[in-house]
């Protein structure tokens, strides 16, 4: 790949758009999430990015299990890091999904609620060994690096946010759908059942369609090229805007 053409692909990867989502904690809020069969093979390397000029590798916990546990158990102890039983002990929890449908490999890193772009030297070599890569991939492994209750509690409303901004929240358990006009198109929503999730979108690798839908607190479904975070909080509220 030619320089430029490079560049080009760089600035329009879907996963990697530096913009503002959301940031009403104040909160240093860190995660990785990323598509990968091999996620061994990628995640130290994204958390020794994260963790530039911020501290060391400290102790990890597993959320849940993985065929993969082990190859990233090994590959994360390499880097320095300690796995512990105790998530409420740990540093850095891992969490893993399956996408209802594969998509490209690719990863994105959120700081401080916001998506930010990883044009660095050490990830732009990471990102297009990974982009040359087309095999679609069904596993999503999200690595959170705040200090928080590894047990998350069922959601009662959900926020969207559309350009950084504050655009509609919903109570979780009253059942509807939503459209929205997005940089890319439109983009829509579903709550039913109790959890919410993205049931049509224009972005072109669907990530955010092939999310699992999400009902606990803190879950969050991305959509970076249509500039769109769908948050599942906590509490409740007095105003349901829309």
């Amino acid at each position: 790949m030619d320089r430029r053409r490079f560049f080009q692909t760089l600035f329009s990867a879907p996963l990697l758009t530096p913009l503002l989502l959301a940031s009403q904690s104040g909160e240093s809020n860190r995660e990785v999430y990323l598509i990968s069969d091999t996620p061994h093979s990628h995640l130290p390397v994204l958390l020794k990015e994260l963790l530039r000029g911020r501290g060391r590798p400290g102790l990890f916990a597993f959320s849940d299990t993985s065929p993969n546990k082990n190859a990233l158990t090994r590959a994360l102890c390499r880097y320095g890091w300690e796995l512990t039983p105790d998530p409420s002990e740990a540093d850095l929890k891992i969490f893993f999904r399956t996408l209802q449908q594969p998509a490209r490999p690719s990863f994105t890193l959120v700081k401080e609620g916001k998506i930010w772009d990883v044009r660095s030297w050490a990830l732009r070599s990471l990102w297009q060994e990974m982009a040359q890569n087309h095999t679609p991939s069904s596993f999503l492994t999200v690595a959170s690096l705040t200090k928080q209750n590894s047990r998350k509690n069922p959601g009662e409303i959900v926020t969207i946010y559309m350009n950084g901004q504050k655009r509609e929240t919903f109570l979780l358990k009253k059942d509807l759908q939503r459209s929205y006009a997005a940089r890319l198109g439109r983009i829509s929503v579903r709550i039913t059942n109790g959890s919410a999730r993205v049931t049509d979108s224009s972005c072109p690798h669907k990530v955010c369609l092939y999310s699992p839908p999400v009902s606990l607190s803190g879950e969050r479904i991305i959509c970076a090229p249509n500039h769109f975070l769908l948050e599942v909080e906590g509490d409740s509220v007095d105003t349901v805007i829309g």
